[in-house]
């Protein structure tokens, strides 16, 4: 009863395609999501950095008190003078703008190297996409995998079922032994647990499944039983559409590209930057003691200036020499990635292929499996096999559709590895 009620449960649900799995996990996943938003935050600051190419404005503002005792002696009047307790007041507002007009370009520089931060990002997204989709896939054809394999033993366990009926009938009318009926009992109640324990398996793989859709993780689906395998897939194809398409390898493009403005963008310091000034200020002092009570002053100021690091220690050269290093490490990286990524797709071609050779020969071995336990249930019905020929036949033919099934889920693993690898997923 067990067995009828998980079974029915995942059989009665809503139909989900592959399309429809990754398409809700391109919207749900919360992986893809966490990049999304290292693309909002990258974007964000190339935007704002078109404040790096426009006039900073500041404005200082101070107000001073003091309260001092003043002894005063002047020349036209030889007796002191005595102030105890004076005070003065200043008040100082003094706005500046301050526009650099050229630092070597280095201003220049450092927005496209912002800008290939945002590409680098939405690489990333890229590189999460395809490998989400992959995951998904994979989780997916497994669920079919596991559920073809409970049918299997589904079937399986139909059929043991079968011969316990006809080994009772045949202990009933005495024309067989008990052994036989009790052995036909415990090869049952094998197949059973088996298919208990298949139940497991299956529903801990839709356990996977929702949690790279980003579902609730107890929904249950009626997935498609079957493989959609294409078998069209060429090398040549592949390794070019890798070469052009594949993620990892466009970001590691990226990165070196980056690299290459980081030492442009040092280079620049060696040039001297130029900077235009205007300024404006207010000045307004009193005071109770000096020749001024009070003071006012106020006026514009510009004008431009010039500054040039003659020396700093060599601190510029060595960075310019370590950003040189980075950037040939990232085209040692790139060179390195398209050799792993070439490595990569031709060892799963041929693991595709020798699939699909495999697929092939599992059908004829299980069409031959097939034909040999009806030979023996024909034989078992009217007497001839014993239980343990049937039994071993029984066993051959479940473990060759088990095999087959297995065979065609490998060709579908491969062919998903193989377009993941040649970027195929996001075309």
């Amino acid at each position: 009863m067990l067995m009828i009620c998980l079974s029915t449960g995942l059989i009665a649900q809503e139909g989900l395609t592959l399309e429809q799995a990754i398409t809700t996990g391109l919207n749900k996943n919360l992986n893809i999501k966490i990049v999304e938003k290292t693309v909002d935050q990258t974007t964000n600051d190339y935007d704002k950095s078109i404040g790096g190419l426009l006039p900073q404005v500041s404005v200082t503002a101070s107000k001073s008190f003091s309260n001092t005792n003043v002894s005063q002696q002047f020349l036209n009047d030889p007796a002191p003078r005595e102030i105890n307790g004076a005070q003065s007041n200043t008040f100082d507002v003094s706005p500046t703008l301050r526009w650099t007009i050229f630092d070597g370009l280095g201003m220049f520089y450092t927005r496209n190297r912002l800008a290939e931060q945002v590409g680098l990002a939405e690489d990333d997204l890229k590189v999460q996409i395809e490998n989400t989709i992959a995951q998904i896939s994979n989780a997916y054809y497994t669920t079919v995998l596991e559920q073809e394999r409970l049918r299997v033993l589904q079937d399986a366990l139909e059929l043991s079922s079968a011969r316990v009926e006809l080994a009772k009938t045949r202990y009933e009318v005495g024309k067989t032994s008990k052994l036989e009926y009790l052995q036909a009992q415990v090869d049952y109640n094998t197949d059973q647990s088996n298919v208990l324990q298949q139940t497991e398996v299956v529903y801990n793989a839709f356990v996977d499944l929702n949690r790279l859709m980003g579902a609730e993780l107890d929904t249950r689906y009626n997935v498609e039983s079957n493989f959609s395998v294409e078998e069209v897939l060429e090398l040549q194809e592949l390794l070019q559409s890798a070469n052009l398409n594949n993620p990892g390898l466009l970001r590691a493009q990226r990165n070196r590209e980056i690299a290459f403005l980081q030492t442009k963008e040092v280079k620049a310091e060696f040039l001297p930057q130029i900077s235009l000034n205007l300024g404006y200020n207010y000045n307004n002092r009193n005071s109770d003691a000096g020749f001024l009570i009070s003071n006012q002053s106020r006026g514009f100021n510009y004008g431009i200036s010039a500054s040039w690091t003659i020396l700093n220690g060599f601190d510029i050269k060595r960075r310019q020499q370590n950003a040189k290093i980075v950037a040939e490490s990232r085209e040692l990286e790139v060179q390195d990635l398209k050799q792993q990524l070439e490595a990569d797709i031709r060892k799963a071609f041929i693991n595709y292929e020798n699939s699909i050779a495999l697929r092939d020969l599992e059908e004829r071995n299980f069409e031959i499996a097939q034909e040999n336990y009806d030979i023996a249930q024909e034989r078992y019905n009217i007497g001839i096999a014993t239980a343990l020929e049937i039994r071993e036949a029984q066993v051959s033919f479940v473990q060759a559709e088990l095999r087959k099934v297995q065979a065609a889920f490998s060709i579908q693993v491969q062919e998903i590895e193989l377009n993941r690898l040649a970027g195929n997923n996001l075309r």
